[in-house]
């Protein structure tokens, strides 16, 4: 059971390596995130050890260099396997070849959907012909305001599980709720546009 005594001896131990405390948050992140753990548990986590601003920091640059690693790995070590597995299905297929035509686009409104796990992306895109600097800062972009919204959430609910008296202001909790509608947003727009894409490359194979 999570306490604020277990939480506070959580961020005590990080932070006691000192300056080196965001390198060794950054190195868990990188490897654990590249083995398949959810990026929103460490994101959630950055916020409750570091303010928001560094925190946001250590969290974009660790789960950029985790989705890098992961689309090496599928593109020079797993692609067979992984192309196989996506190939097997149609949806995998058209998405595929959607990625092909709309490389930028369409990766954006993948890393905009946050109930398709981002090592599955990464994996994914990793055995598509996009290139990797397209990959990159088309990643940045999309993985930022997810990203962002759960620094926000762990730094204003690490404030009120550490110091009871220190809660968070009215303001956090408004621009937290303001955070969420632009995600629910979000993630309408990019179920639209990606059914609507998937939909349009269907169309001239059924005709």
């Amino acid at each position: 059971m999570v306490t604020r005594e277990t939480v506070g001896e959580g961020v005590q131990y990080i932070t006691s390596f000192g300056f080196w405390s965001y390198f060794v948050f950054g190195l868990l992140y990188v490897v654990l995130a590249s083995l398949s753990f959810p990026s929103s548990i460490f994101n959630i986590a950055a916020g409750v050890l570091f303010s928001f601003k560094l925190g946001l920091l250590v969290a974009v640059t660790s789960g950029l260099i985790a989705s890098c690693i992961t689309f090496f790995i599928s593109r020079y070590m797993l692609k067979n396997f992984i192309t196989h597995k996506i190939e097997s299905t149609q949806t995998g297929k058209q998405i595929l070849k959607v990625v092909a035509e709309h490389s930028a686009k369409f990766i954006l409104i993948l890393r905009l959907n946050p109930f398709i796990p981002a090592v599955v992306k990464n994996y994914g895109l990793g055995v598509t012909h996009v290139k990797f600097r397209t990959y990159v800062w088309t990643t940045f972009l999309g993985q930022l305001p997810l990203t962002a919204m759960y620094v926000y959430l762990g730094w204003i609910g690490g404030l009120a599980m550490i110091n009871q008296e220190n809660s968070p202001d009215t303001v956090h909790w408004v621009v937290l709720g303001g955070g969420l509608m632009i995600s629910i947003v979000t993630l309408g727009l990019s179920h639209f546009y990606m059914r609507k894409h998937l939909a349009s490359d269907k169309d001239p194979q059924m005709a």
